[in-house]
């Protein structure tokens, strides 16, 4: 199930992100270029696509690993993320532990979004 978008603390967002783009490049793009354009872009039009992230009981998983890093770059204290429930079986490889408070903060965000729908 999917929710509308919430913005989230980075802090909390970075936690499930698999891999830091800053020390990580990608096989598809020019990270250190790409990273470079979009810390202009976003600085001045902000997130326009909210990064995903899906989590459950267990753990988490993050869709937006350059706009996260990003986000850390400007010093971001919120991100806006589209949280969905991630089924348990299979887990993602990339999917990272999810710690009781997260859970609480992700399971509240999500409730709130159901209700300003």
């Amino acid at each position: 199930m999917s929710f509308p978008s919430v913005h989230l603390p980075t802090a909390l967002v970075t936690r499930n992100c698999a891999c830091d783009r800053e020390t990580v490049g990608s096989a598809l793009v020019d990270t250190p270029r790409h990273l470079d354009a979009l810390t202009v872009d976003i600085g001045k039009r902000g997130i326009l696509t909210p990064l995903s992230l899906g989590f459950n009981e267990e753990f988490g998983t993050l869709d937006g690993n350059h706009r996260i890093a990003v986000a850390l770059r400007l010093g971001l204290e919120s991100v806006p993320v589209a949280l969905f429930r991630e089924p348990l079986t299979p887990r993602p490889r990339h999917a990272q532990p999810m710690l009781p408070e997260d859970l609480i903060v992700l399971q509240d965000a999500a409730g709130s979004a159901i209700r300003l729908a």
